[in-house]
């Protein structure tokens, strides 16, 4: 059965109070309903209809059974709601130790002067994904799982992470040496910046011809300036300065500082 949209808001009320008449597992079969109130539960199609024929009865009666009623129920609804959190918390625990127990999810604990791939976020058509970035260094310990890293290549910008963003690159206690800050220079995903041969603009974008560690002059592509920058900084800053006089580079240098915010 299909519902229009305007539909909905005279419908979700009676879905909600079927659902809260219904035994939940997680209340051990108690229907929310009774585990908040300590009334029985009434499915849509119960009867209002009342067994008992109707009696003369005196009001001190009455109100003995009204307070007979109303200690009964604290009662039982003492015992319930003890027996549904006892349940409601074992089940959660074993969640959580099944969870724990599976190694995709533990998360790495660093500690100061670690050497870490920070991941980045990437918009693709109806999906996010994960790119690897780095290394940097941690140079602080928020939390246990929240670490303050920063750029071993200038301008040596800091950035906040939670440790499910980051992977242990190398212990600390590493000098940060050339041959270090050569490795930032790598890309991502297997493909390495060998060098690189010209820019261009193209429809407003500046573009930097690739050549990529491996491959051959003819497999050479054409990729977007800011994205080989931010993949091997020290590397385009090299070749930026050795090109300083060519056409087009002092240009490339202003709109890449001006989208990056920090000058190159």
């Amino acid at each position: 059965m299909r519902l229009q949209p305007g539909d909905w808001p005279g419908v979700l009320p009676l879905v909600q109070s079927a659902l809260n008449q219904q035994p939940a597992d997680r209340l051990d079969g108690v229907e929310p309903t009774t585990a908040f109130t300590g009334l029985p539960a009434t499915p849509p199609l119960t009867g209002l209809v009342h067994p008992d024929e109707p009696r003369d009865v005196t009001i001190d009666w009455i109100k003995s059974r009204a307070i007979r009623h109303v200690t009964e129920l604290a009662d039982a609804l003492g015992i319930m709601h003890k027996h549904v959190a006892e349940t409601a918390a074992a089940k959660r625990a074993k969640a959580r130790y099944r969870r724990d127990g599976q190694r995709s999810v533990k998360l790495a604990k660093f500690t100061l002067g670690d050497f870490v791939l920070v991941a980045r976020a990437l918009q693709h058509p109806g999906k996010l994904s994960l790119r690897w970035k780095g290394p940097f260094r941690v140079v602080k310990v928020v939390s246990d799982y929240l670490m303050e890293v920063q750029q071993l290549v200038p301008p040596g910008a800091t950035s906040l992470h939670h440790a499910c963003r980051l992977r242990l690159y190398c212990e600390g206690g590493r000098e940060v040496n050339e041959d270090l800050k050569a490795q930032i220079a790598f890309g991502d995903e297997g493909f390495y910046v060998e060098d690189l041969r010209d820019l261009r603009l193209r429809d407003g974008v500046w573009e930097v011809l690739i050549k990529w560690l491996g491959l051959d002059d003819l497999e050479s592509s054409w990729e977007p300036a800011l994205s080989i920058y931010e993949d091997v900084p020290l590397l385009f800053r090299r070749w930026a300065k050795a090109r300083s006089n060519k056409d087009g580079v002092s240009e490339i240098i202003d709109d890449l500082t001006s989208a990056c915010g920090h000058p190159m």
